[in-house]
């Protein structure tokens, strides 16, 4: 199974020289089986992605699988090039909004006065299915939800390929601080993560940074291990990076948490996810 990364950056798009080790493009990340993929979320990386799928010819349906509709996830969506294609099938699924269906509100950002009408004739072509379970299937996966500490109905995912193989688990937009109820939910957070091969989860602070942003719905590098840690997953990747943090920034968290797990004595391993890498599992 592989894990590429297409977007890492949360919140807005920041490219640039400052950026591009780790990329400037918002989440969006791919798990592939096989002929098997699944997309999770819209980001601006899947612009590229789009490139890519075109270039493969691909014929099977395109799986895209929301955790929200904040815009840095869903961005990308009307560049997406498979939608403007009437031979390939896209089929979105994701957490139904708070004010309007989750249909409404992805034709609403392809639609006139904020798009063409071209794009909104594109998006009508999209199946879209709000995710009212606890675990669901597409073509090829089977994925376990959980509900994250967001602002807005936001979503984490779990992720095996159909009839068995290692779990990819998609924990973006999470905040692990101090909020009412904190410890009974991370203990239920723990659960459903236990037999994960890999965690990517959010690291969007540094450990200063995390202590004034109580509420803001984002946790710490140093958060996100010690959730690793205790969920007893393989491997750890920091996804969301913040858009005001440069490579060496991002360095910089990397370590800290690097620093973290050798205090606990565990064997994990963390890297910072990067666009255009891919991890084979």
């Amino acid at each position: 199974m592989r894990v590429t990364f297409w977007g890492t950056r949360g919140s807005v798009p920041v490219p640039g020289g400052a950026t591009a080790r780790y990329g400037g493009n918002t989440p969006c990340v791919t798990v592939e089986q096989g002929r098997g993929l699944l997309v999770l979320d819209a980001g601006t990386g899947i612009r590229r992605l789009g490139e890519a799928l075109r270039a493969r010819s691909r014929e099977a349906p395109i799986d895209l699988v929301l955790s929200h509709v904040h815009w840095d996830h869903i961005q990308g969506l009307p560049f997406f090039g498979p939608v403007h294609d009437p031979a390939m099938r896209v089929r979105v699924f994701g957490p139904a909004p708070e004010v309007m269906t989750l249909r409404e509100t992805l034709l609403g950002q392809m639609s006139p006065p904020v798009s063409v009408p071209a794009y909104a004739e594109a998006a009508e072509r999209m199946e879209v299915t709000e995710i009212t379970a606890d675990q669901f299937e597409t073509g090829n996966f089977s994925i376990r939800t959980v509900p994250l500490r967001h602002h807005g109905r936001t979503l984490g995912f779990a992720v095996s390929p159909l009839g068995g193989g290692p779990t990819v688990n998609y924990l973006t937009d999470n905040e692990l601080g101090e909020w009412t109820g904190a410890p009974e939910w991370q203990a239920g957070l723990v659960t459903f993560l236990r037999g994960g091969e890999v965690l990517i989860h959010d690291a969007t602070w540094n450990n200063a940074e995390a202590a004034g942003r109580s509420g803001w719905g984002h946790s710490s590098a140093s958060q996100a291990v010690d959730l690793a840690v205790a969920s007893g997953v393989r491997r750890l990747i920091l996804f969301h990076h913040a858009p005001e943090h440069g490579d060496d920034d991002v360095d910089q968290l990397l370590a800290e948490a690097r620093r973290r797990v050798t205090a606990t004595g565990v064997k994990l391993l963390v890297d910072a996810a990067a666009e255009g890498s891919s991890l084979d599992l």
